[in-house]
């Protein structure tokens, strides 16, 4: 099968859990590129959390926030957008905020913002060091999320949840039940994020690729959680890691190795660099 367009999740897929590209993984991408093939970060992290390396691999477009926007990198362009509502954003924002074992946050207008109570405590939320790291590096302090989010002008992008206690984990999803008008994933063992409904990353890459002129049956997609599922789903080859859940790798055309072992690179090599 002839591919034209691989599409890769970063945490717990393409990058190791030490947050960083597998040199093996690097030179894979780097020959689908060399190649022609299309290679394109699809993740949950916004464009500006996308790290250089991967960026320097020729990546144009990307899919971000779960599927929440497609992005031409080269041009500054956003293609499509799926928002999250602002009431409902609000009011799921509420729910969590009134819980002390929660943490919040949120992505909008295009950036990540949190607040002082979140931002200097996230290790009291199960968070892990690499992640931790990560949200550091990629929010910005505002002293009040709530009014940020108030702002006529404010467009949501996504909210995302981490719980200290798994048990509230699965309240809070039973209780999100209520808001039809949004999307519930989850990329790690103790968080949740709240897209708008039309925001998942199998209709995103569907978009993409028609976009492109593109044949669906023409990508291959890597992932390992739950906000992985439609894309695995939808791909021409959905390969889940070695590390992913066990309902994505039952549900994948393909299961590889690991995160830590470059499975994005065996694969590659497998399927497309001998061909």
């Amino acid at each position: 099968m002839k591919i034209r367009l691989v599409a890769f999740d970063l945490d717990g897929t393409a990058l190791d859990d030490e947050k960083n590209l597998p040199e093996r993984n690097r030179l894979a991408l780097a020959a689908c590129a060399e190649r022609g093939i299309l290679i394109v970060p699809c993740t949950g992290r916004l464009a500006a959390g996308i790290p250089q390396e991967i960026l320097e691999l020729g990546v144009r477009y990307a899919i971000t926030v779960n599927g929440g926007a497609i992005e031409d990198l080269r041009e500054e362009r956003t293609l499509d957008l799926q928002l999250v509502g602002r009431e409902t954003a609000l009011a799921v924002m509420q729910l969590a905020m009134s819980r002390p074992g929660i943490m919040c946050d949120a992505y909008a207008d295009g950036r990540g913002i949190s607040e002082a109570r979140y931002y200097d405590h996230l290790e009291q939320f199960g968070i892990p060091p690499q992640i931790v790291k990560m949200i550091r590096q990629t929010r910005t302090k505002v002293p009040d999320m709530l009014e940020y989010i108030s702002r006529p002008q404010t467009a949501v992008n996504k909210v995302n949840m981490y719980f200290a206690d798994l048990r509230e984990r699965e309240l809070m999803r039973e209780q999100l039940k209520r808001f039809p008008d949004i999307l519930v994933t989850s990329s790690v063992v103790n968080n949740l994020e709240i897209n708008g409904a039309g925001a998942s990353k199998g209709p995103a890459l569907k978009r993409l690729a028609g976009l492109l002129d593109i044949d669906i049956g023409e990508t291959m997609a890597f992932g390992d959680g739950g906000n992985d599922y439609s894309m695995i789903e939808t791909a021409g080859i959905g390969v889940a890691m070695e590390n992913a859940e066990e309902e994505l790798r039952a549900a994948a055309d393909y299961v590889t190795g690991s995160n830590n072992d470059a499975g994005v690179a065996l694969t590659i090599e497998k399927f497309i660099l001998t061909g």
